[in-house]
Order: structure tokens, then C-alpha cells, then sequence
């Protein structure tokens, strides 16, 4: 099958621009700013730990 850039890069460019935003926002101050790069850095996580416990598609066919 023949994806689109934008189908098959959309997410890991949401979750590299989420990942700037926490690595910046750690760098930026203290208080909320520690806050809101817990949150933006757990996104991530949050995806991998769900792919891992729950994967998507067949393994037919995988080498």
C-alpha cells in the first residue's frame, strides 16, 4: 500500500514537536513550566507504553 507523507509522518511529528515543547518548557522556569513538562513529556510514553501492551496490525507475513 502506498501512504501519504501526511498520513504516515503526522503523529511522529506531533510527538517530536510535543517533546521539543516539554524539553523547552524544563528549561524555561520552574513552577507550572515544571508541570507542563511532565505533561508534554509523557505523551510519548504514554503512545509507547500502549503499542507495547496493545498492538495494532497483522503479524502475517513479518519477518
Amino acid at each position: 500500500m502506498n501512504k501519504s507523507f501526511g498520513h504516515t509522518w503526522t503523529i511522529p511529528i506531533l510527538l517530536g514537536i510535543s517533546s521539543l515543547a516539554g524539553l523547552l518548557s524544563a528549561l524555561v522556569g520552574d513552577g507550572s513550566w515544571d508541570a507542563l513538562s511532565w505533561l508534554t513529556l509523557s505523551i510519548p510514553l504514554i503512545v509507547i507504553g500502549r503499542f507495547v501492551i496493545k498492538p495494532t496490525g497483522s503479524k502475517k507475513g513479518r519477518v
